[in-house]
Order: C-alpha cells, then structure tokens, then sequence
C-alpha cells in the first residue's frame, strides 16, 4: 500500500505569515498521514522564531511522522544554488528527509549539469542520506520527463531521480504516452492533487490557488494512478493541495480531506 505524505506548501511561509507548523503536524497525524514534508520558508521561519529544528525534529516524532521531502531548492545560479544547498543539506542532517524537491531555474546546459553533480556530491558529503527529486514544471526550463532527463542520467539514477507530479503532468506538454514511456527507475516519488476548470493562462496562479482534493477537478487521476502502478509504483504520494480558499481554513478538515481523498486512489 501506498504511503502518504502530508505536503506543508499550501500553509507555507512563502504564502502566509505563520505556517503553524505544530498544527499543521497535529492535524496531518490525526488524519492519517505517516509521512510530512515542509518547506524551507516554514522552517526558515521557525528558525527565525527562536525554535531551533532539533525541536521540530522532537514534535514529528511524538506524532509518529517522518519527514520524506523538503521543498524546495532551486537549481539556478551556481553561487546561489550551492549556498542553498549547503543550508538545506544542514536541514537535511537533523530532519532526515528521504529526497529534496528540486525545481530548475536556469536552462539545462552543461553547466547546469555539472552544477547539479555538485549540489549532489555536497548533499553526499553532508552523510544525510538525502537526495534531489527533479520537479518538472510547465514554466520552467525542465518542463517535462524529456527535459529532465538529461540531469539525472548526467549523475546518476541513484544519485537522483525525477518528481512526477500530477498538477504539472497534466497542465504540462507531456501526455501518458511519455508517462507510459518514462523508466520506472526514475520515480522518487508522487504529488498528488486535482485542479479546478482553468480560468486563465496564468500557470503559477491556476498552481498555488487553483488546486484541489482529488476526485473533485477535472484531471483523469485514476489513468495517471493506472500508469504508475503499472510501472511497479507503490511508494509514497505526497498530497500538495494548494488552494487559496483552504489556505487560512481549520487544518485538521484540511488534512482530513487531502488524506481520505487521496487514499481512495491509492488503497
């Protein structure tokens, strides 16, 4: 059976002023979940509060759950991308993830590769265990399987491996016949969600604000879970709903629904 993933990014600090992290592991142990994944803006402001991430580390334990991902570094510059990532690989050190969502800010060149062979050899070094997921998204220079890749074959598949996220699956070029194509040794994991009829063209704004709980959008998640299991899939989901309107909404209805709506398609 599936595993899932209680994703912090709709109460983000990079959406919100507190992401109430303490509730927001409360109420995704409550529903259900075994696994959590912050983001770096809610654990920046944690830090920022003067609560230091042994103590987070200490509150997830006493509610059961372990952390899977920490989202997300950005691949971009080099002088940027290291100083990221030697902070998130300290992250990493007292949290224990098992991937870092990795999204790609730059175009995919050989310096972008060699870069990212660093980023990888410095979360090795750190002894964390940790390693990069690549997030294909839409408006990004890594916008597909097939522009991916190329960064994970340039390291290694055991190195790295590649996020398939639904959202971006299917507002993105790919159909399933590249999901069907893809290896199945490049899967780290999913996220999961449905998506409201678009509106506009704004892809960033349809993603942070427009998503919804599974079974209840326009997305044929049933075909994409079909396809994935097909492959041998049977890791962790993580459940990213973000949705403006559930964003200041009571987080244990929140994380109920993402849990009971999601393991439907994952049994």
């Amino acid at each position: 059976m599936a595993e899932l993933c209680f994703n912090t990014f709709n109460r983000s600090a990079y959406l919100v002023e507190d992401p109430d992290l303490p509730t927001q592991i409360a109420a995704a142990a409550a529903a259900g979940f075994t696994w959590f994944g912050p983001d770096t803006f809610s654990l920046a402001a944690w830090e920022a509060s003067g609560r230091s991430l042994l103590e987070l580390a200490d509150l997830l334990d006493a509610h059961g759950l372990r952390v899977w991902e920490i989202a997300a570094f950005d691949l971009g510059t080099r002088e940027t991308t290291l100083a990221q990532a030697e902070l998130i690989a300290a992250q990493a050190c007292v949290l224990r993830p098992q991937y870092i969502l990795t999204n790609v800010g730059a175009p995919i060149d050989d310096e972008r590769l060699d870069l990212f062979d660093e980023v990888c050899q410095l979360f090795e070094a750190q002894g964390a265990g940790v390693r990069p997921a690549i997030e294909y998204l839409p408006f990004t220079p890594a916008n597909s399987i097939a522009t991916t890749l190329p960064l994970i074959d340039h390291v290694g598949r055991e190195r790295a491996k590649i996020l398939y996220d639904v959202w971006h699956h299917f507002r993105g070029p790919d159909t399933f016949a590249e999901l069907e194509a893809a290896p199945a040794d490049t899967v780290a994991y999913v996220q999961f969600s449905d998506a409201q009829p678009m509106i506009g063209d704004d892809l960033v704004h349809e993603t942070l604000e427009r998503r919804t709980f599974p079974g209840e959008g326009v997305f044929d998640l049933a075909g994409y879970c079909e396809r994935l299991r097909a492959k041998g899939f049977d890791g962790v989901v993580s459940i990213e709903i973000l949705n403006g309107s559930w964003r200041t909404a009571d987080q244990y209805e929140f994380a109920r629904r993402a849990y009971d709506s999601s393991r439907r398609y994952w049994p």
